[in-house]
């Protein structure tokens, strides 16, 4: 050997051992850093619930919930891209025709805009809809917070909110509630949280906003920290009653720290639960109610277990309706967003796999692996939501939600058209009625509700038909969560306005008349689009066009 290549040899050798002395001292340190919990240096508590506050403790997750300002993830049905969904899908304008949701309704962005959102949709603007086709309506009331602001826990049980909302204790503060039973100052708490269900929306912000200010650290403050974690060890907690008050009356146990009784895994399901579920509000007190009561412990839930549950409320009088629709005059549920509902008979749900696992999947940060606090819809990252169970390539794993959602919106769509047809020929009935002389002679009021008796029973179908699309069109899945389950009710949805028809044409018979019923219903035009900052209430992309073409030529795998 040569001197020149043994000093080449001896050069390399010794680079080499720099840098795997380098790299084992890196790994080292890395290693270190993954022991090392998050350090715990500034106080937080249910008073101060910013989550700016909170996260000085935890930048990891902070980080993660700041990039949620700026996600706009478009995917064919979901996603973060706050378009118009009235625009997109104008037959809604006339299932909702009569409510608010008729006249504005756009995809929600993500959870940094919770409140945002809500704060500036005209379905909270009282002069907006007085004057666009809802003259009667008053405003909506404070249970709208629940699920949007940041300082619920703050307003029914911290020191610097509670007190604004003790004076004159409504009447349903009497009544038991699981979430508030166990809790050491529950009826405090139960007096304030009541009360502010009960009060105008905007006279809740106002209370907020004069304590801790405006802007998104104060009255704009969505979904935060606070809402899922304890101040004292970040353990995950409930903090919406409604939610923990439904599952007691299921036969759940109620926790005074963390809001229910359940296992780690349990609760990575509950946190999301206690706001992605259908309600309503009950009452002269406007009480946030979730309609559990018929849907069994342990068991997935079924359609028929909110036919059985709002009957029940229709025939007692305790909650016979959200709304009346205008063409139909029939009593109408609207259903909000079941999601927690729809998961539970899932294939994911029984194999254990949780909310969190999909939407906040792990991820690394440095050394440290961290639950992801940007949370989005699986779309925005296949590889770590799914590929951790599912080994397929990320776009075989795309075509198998394709699958699914382009199959659910094909037949929600023929759901549609029937539905439509149904209220058409309801319309068409109504106005032959009207015109018999036993209708006729009477006022405007009376006459209309002889002709709603005469038409009980169609009525009634198109409630129930209703109902099952709107669970399928406002669920956020577009099918995804619990595609048999789902496609259950979109058949029975269709079967049921179709036998509303039949029913029509009963009911109609003694009087004599006669009516050509519909087949192919016609889609109304789509609203106009509002003036909602950019992109809030924008118009559907070339993209969603293009696919929503595609589900109506069967131009799909």
């Amino acid at each position: 050997m040569s001197k020149s290549i043994y000093v080449a040899a001896c050069v390399i050798a010794a680079l080499g051992g720099v840098g795997l002395f380098a790299l084992n001292t890196n790994i080292a340190e890395h290693k270190g850093e993954s022991k090392t919990q998050p350090l715990k240096t500034f106080a937080q508590s249910d008073d101060e619930p910013d989550f700016a506050l909170w996260g000085r403790n935890f930048p990891a997750q902070l980080d993660g919930y700041l990039q949620m300002k700026d996600e706009y993830i478009q995917t064919p049905f979901g996603g973060s891209l706050p378009y118009s969904k009235i625009i997109r899908w104008p037959a809604a304008t006339t299932f909702w025709n009569g409510y608010a949701f008729a006249v504005d309704y756009s995809k929600p962005r993500t959870h940094y805009y919770s409140q945002i959102d809500q704060l500036e949709t005209k379905r909270n603007n009282k002069e907006f809809l007085n004057s666009h086709g809802l003259p009667a309506f008053k405003g909506q009331p404070g249970a709208c917070v629940n699920c949007h602001t940041g300082y619920l826990k703050a307003i029914y049980s911290s020191s610097k909110l509670q007190g604004l909302f003790l004076d004159n204790p409504v009447e349903s503060s009497k009544k038991a509630m699981g979430f508030f039973d166990v809790q050491e100052n529950g009826q405090m708490m139960k007096e304030a949280w009541t009360k502010m269900n009960s009060i105008p929306y905007f006279d809740v912000m106002d209370k907020v906003k004069s304590v801790y200010g405006e802007g998104i650290h104060g009255s704009h403050m969505g979904s935060t920290c606070a809402d899922c974690h304890n101040p004292d060890d970040m353990s995950l907690r409930v903090t919406r009653p409604a939610f923990v008050n439904a599952m007691v009356l299921r036969g759940y146990e109620a926790d005074a720290k963390h809001g229910i009784k359940g296992s780690r895994k349990e609760m990575r399901n509950y946190v999301c639960m206690q706001c992605h579920v259908e309600y309503y509000f009950e009452g002269k007190d406007s009480v946030l109610t979730f309609p559990w009561t018929k849907w069994k412990k342990d068991e997935a839930f079924k359609i028929e277990n909110f036919d059985e549950y709002y009957d029940e409320k229709f025939a007692n009088g305790e909650f016979p309706y959200d709304f009346i629709n205008k063409d139909t005059k029939a009593k109408i549920i609207k259903m909000q967003h079941p999601e927690a509902e729809m998961y539970s008979s899932s294939l994911h749900y029984r194999s254990g796999v949780t909310c969190v696992d999909c939407h906040m999947p792990y991820k690394r940060y440095g050394a440290n692996k961290v639950t992801n606090h940007n949370i989005l819809t699986p779309y925005a990252d296949i590889n770590a939501s799914c590929k951790t169970c599912h080994p397929q390539s990320e776009q075989v794993l795309k075509d198998r939600i394709a699958f699914i959602q382009n199959r659910h919106a094909y037949e929600l769509r023929k759901c549609e058209n029937n539905l439509l047809a149904l209220i058409a020929d309801i319309k068409t009935a109504r106005a032959e009625l009207a015109k018999l002389p036993q209708f006729a002679n009477l006022d405007e009021k009376a006459r209309e509700e002889a002709i709603s008796k005469a038409l009980d029973k169609s009525l009634y179908a198109h409630r129930k038909a209703q109902i099952r699309w709107d669970v399928a069109f406002s669920e956020n899945s577009y099918g995804f969560h619990s595609p048999q389950e789902f496609m259950r009710i979109i058949s029975q949805c269709k079967e049921i306005a179709r036998e509303g028809q039949s029913t029509l044409a009963n009911e109609l018979a003694p009087f004599n008349v006669k009516i050509t019923f519909t087949k192919e219903a016609k889609i109304p035009n789509a609203p106009a689009k509002l003036d909602h900052h950019y992109p809030t209430a924008s118009l559907p992309t070339d993209e969603m066009k293009k696919v929503d073409e595609n589900i109506k030529n069967l131009n799909f795998k």
